[in-house]
């Protein structure tokens, strides 16, 4: 069972389902509410051993679809990666459809050899609030309805980017006209001794990706992260694995937002 399940009892927003065989819990996920919102999210989905491939994935997700709706949930999303099948035919069953997703892969200390950022190229520390103001006025550099970080989504609303990034660095690169280029943003997870340093990567322009992606690289090393993980839009995504040291196993890699709305779906 995920390590989190303790904090899901103790936190007010969460709201954890079971399946029981006897004293058995075969079956787990979490519901958890968005503060302030309509929104939630199913987290942590986990069947036992011996038990997958039988419907208990797709029976404890659908109890956390009903418990949503008598909560007012408007917008319930559920994130997986595209190697999970079993996760992805859960969602699909349960009536989810993706509206996102995201270029991915990750990175290993000891980084590899790359590039140095260009000296001529300076990114520009940005709030949520700035964020938003920038994607309004560039609209190909974010096309998507929702923004992504470190395996979550939220709306490019200000009110969803503020949510999403409050706790994030997120850095804007502007070319001599004012058009932005790039946009990157970095949080940090800790999870026992390992520390993951997580970045969101979109850019209009190869060169500046392949800028943004030495400062991560060297920004991961000064923190002493024990790996990078990157988030990517689609042209990012293409670029990935001409850098020369992405492994393979991410081609065509990729992490998904499902969605799905309680009460349209009675």
């Amino acid at each position: 069972m995920p390590e989190t399940f303790p904090k899901w009892v103790s936190d007010s927003k969460a709201t954890p389902m079971g399946v029981f065989e006897g004293e058995d819990l075969i079956a787990l996920a979490n519901l958890e509410r968005v503060d302030g919102t309509s929104i939630a999210w199913v987290q942590g989905l986990r069947v036992k051993d011996g038990y997958r491939q039988k419907g208990y994935g797709t029976s404890v997700t659908n109890a956390i679809v009903d418990i949503s709706r008598t909560m007012g949930i408007r917008t319930l999303w559920y994130a997986t990666s595209s190697k999970n099948t079993s996760s992805q035919h859960v969602a699909e069953r349960t009536g989810f459809k993706v509206v996102d997703n995201t270029g991915y892969f990750r990175l290993y200390k000891p980084y590899p050899p790359h590039a140095k950022p260009s000296p001529s190229i300076v990114p520009l520390q940005v709030n949520p609030s700035r964020l938003f103001e920038i994607l309004q006025e560039n609209p190909d550099l974010v096309q998507s309805t929702t923004f992504p970080l470190a395996w979550e989504f939220d709306f490019r609303s200000i009110e969803g980017l503020t949510r999403l990034l409050q706790n994030a660095t997120i850095r804007v690169i502007i070319d001599e006209s004012g058009r932005a280029q790039g946009v990157y943003c970095m949080i940090t997870r800790q999870r026992k001794d390992e520390l993951t340093a997580a970045y969101t990567v979109f850019t209009t322009d190869r060169s500046i990706f392949v800028d943004i992606i030495s400062r991560t690289i060297d920004e991961a090393e000064t923190l002493g992260a024990n790996r990078a993980v990157y988030f990517l839009g689609p042209r990012a995504t293409e670029w990935a694995l001409t850098l020369g040291f992405v492994d393979e196993e991410f081609n065509g890699r990729q992490f998904l937002l499902y969605e799905l709305n309680p009460a349209a779906n009675a």
